[in-house]
């Protein structure tokens, strides 16, 4: 199987070129003949045809990947096995894989990374919804469209995950520098574990650089469950606040402070693409941590006490009236801290609620409110985060910053008629829509297999991931007439019994017959009473006698 160009799949795919690899597949660029389009083919490696382990895992991503539809996950759309050759037939990408484009940027500036990175949650938040984990998101195998969609490839060991979480069987995959610590330990994930890697993915693209690096896959997988992170802002300072923080919490070695799923994450990817230098987490208090002293230290602390005290004896006297002094300023700062100091108040609960609820709660405990829009799929008007957060002690009139929802994203219905289905479905995917439910009918104007009619039509405004019902012409509906009986008949009465049943009248030939008078039809190339398509040509034969040979004039054989 080192080189399968020119190779034919399927009776359909033209294997091309061999265009990538990976441990399990070769991915080869094809041609589908049947739709007369390029696909990606990805093939199993032929080493691991005759292991069953690796078929089932092959196998597996073929069912799990083709349940998957979505922009921004690379389309699933044929599976087959042939000669001993498994194969999975995939949307072919015009583009890079992120990797790539990290390396030609060195480093993407803070709003890219955040753009490609709500992306490709969106992808990962169809698949777990379809019970479904990566379980190897890294740059490499993520895409990045000539038209910058982003799109997450190479579900080589997604796993269905149903209701259930999952369980590593003694073998541990992946990629050890996108390792979450629960990969590397070999033991319990979850759709948690792409959080993690996805937290690593988004390191790497606004530092520049892996979180973790060593010279061997064993040090780099130790430090994933040992090592705590040095921060991206700590790299770079220019990374903002709120993007330092998502990386860091979605990083979180125990899997109970991760988020908790992929739309928490982007929630807070699409406040920070609104404030970006906004403190999402107080991670000083997340790292306060019981110690223990030793008695070493305590009587170190308790020696230094007494000299302290020996000291201050001597200076005693000298000193006495700048001690009355201080106690004075003491005494004042006490005083104006009990009268002075402004009232601290707690922000109220106010998430779920109606902007203008929100308002009136918030100014009732005495605080402002600075509204913001953020983008959501909970209904408009509706506050979907605020910052601090609820509970937070501030001081009176304090600004708090609340993000209300403009209501679920409209996108534009795109203009799919007169183009095939599958050329429909394509553009649909790009808006994030989906194709509904289809319907066939005639049409003397559209040829057929193009669609004729769509709902919602073209210029519509819809919720995203709403499904447009198209009508598919037939071509033109092909309807039948009975041939008239037209012996005995002028030429002028056949071509009005001809006209009559929808049919033309053709060549006009000349005969002999004695039983019947010159002039009239005495033969019709169609019998009477059969069905013909309308539209149809039925020829005649007039009689003329033989002592009238001379043909009338003006008309022809």
């Amino acid at each position: 199987m080192n080189n399968l160009s020119g190779k034919i799949l399927g009776n359909r795919y033209v294997l091309l070129e061999k265009v990538g690899e990976g441990g399990m597949a070769l991915v080869y660029k094809a041609r589908c003949q049947l739709l007369n389009r390029y696909v990606a083919i990805k093939i199993l490696r032929q080493e691991f045809t005759t292991d069953e382990e690796f078929v089932r895992k092959f196998k597996r991503e073929s069912m799990a990947s083709a349940s998957l539809s979505h922009p921004n996950i690379v389309g699933i759309y044929d599976v087959g096995e042939e000669d001993g050759i498994y194969y999975i037939v995939m949307e072919y990408i015009h583009g890079q894989t992120l990797k790539e484009y990290i390396k030609e940027k060195e480093k993407i500036e803070p709003m890219e990374a955040i753009n490609i990175a709500k992306q490709i949650s969106y992808g990962l938040e169809h698949a777990h919804k379809n019970g479904v984990v990566h379980r190897d998101i890294k740059p490499h195998n993520i895409m990045i469209t000539d038209d910058k969609i982003i799109k997450v490839a190479d579900f080589g060991i997604a796993r269905a995950s149903s209701t259930m979480t999952m369980t590593n069987t003694g073998k541990v995959m992946g990629s050890v520098h996108y390792f979450s610590p629960e990969q590397a330990r070999g033991g319990y994930s979850d759709h948690r574990t792409d959080i993690y890697s996805l937290g690593v993915v988004m390191y790497e693209m606004i530092a520049g650089r892996l979180p973790y690096d060593a010279e061997s896959p064993i040090t780099v997988a130790l430090k994933h469950i040992q090592e705590t992170v040095i921060e991206p802002i700590e790299v770079d300072h220019n990374i903002p606040n709120a993007l330092n923080d998502i990386v860091i919490k979605a990083m979180q070695k125990d899997m109970s402070k991760r988020y908790q799923n992929i739309r928490d994450l982007i929630g807070d990817l699409e406040l920070a693409q609104n404030s970006p230098n906004t403190m999402l987490y107080n991670w000083e208090t997340e790292k306060e941590k019981t110690r223990v002293i030793s008695v070493e230290d305590i009587d170190g602390e308790l020696e230094k006490k007494r000299k302290v005290k020996k000291r201050a004896r001597t200076v005693k006297i000298t000193f006495g009236t700048l001690s009355l002094l201080m106690l004075l300023v003491i005494g004042g700062v006490f005083a104006f801290n009990k009268w002075m100091v402004v009232q601290e108040v707690k922000i109220p609960p106010i998430l779920g609620m109606q902007e203008v609820d929100a308002r009136n709660l918030l100014e009732k405990a005495g605080l402002r409110m600075d509204s913001k829009t953020v983008s959501s799929e909970k209904p408009a008007g509706e506050v979907v985060k605020i910052y601090p957060e609820e509970g937070t002690y501030v001081k009176l009139d304090y600004p708090v910053t609340v993000f209300v929802s403009p209501g679920p994203e409209q996108v534009e219905v795109p203009d799919i008629k007169n183009i095939n289905v599958v050329d429909a479905e394509t553009l649909l995917r790009k808006q994030g829509l989906e194709l509904g439910s289809t319907d066939t009918k005639y049409s003397d104007k559209v040829e057929k297999d193009l669609i004729i009619e769509q709902l919602p039509t073209a210029g519509s405004m819809v919720k995203k991931d709403s499904k447009v019902n198209i009508i598919i012409s037939n071509g033109p509906e092909l309807t039948y007439t009975t041939v008239p009986y037209l012996i005995g008949k002028t030429l002028t009465e056949a071509q009005n019994e001809l006209l009559s049943s929808k049919l033309s009248l053709g060549s006009i030939n000349y005969g002999t017959d004695s039983t019947y008078i010159d002039e009239v039809v005495i033969s019709q190339s169609v019998l009477a009473s059969t069905q013909l398509k309308e539209g149809s040509i039925v020829n005649i034969t007039l009689n003329k006698s033989e002592t009238n040979q001379t043909e009338p004039e003006g008309q022809s054989e």
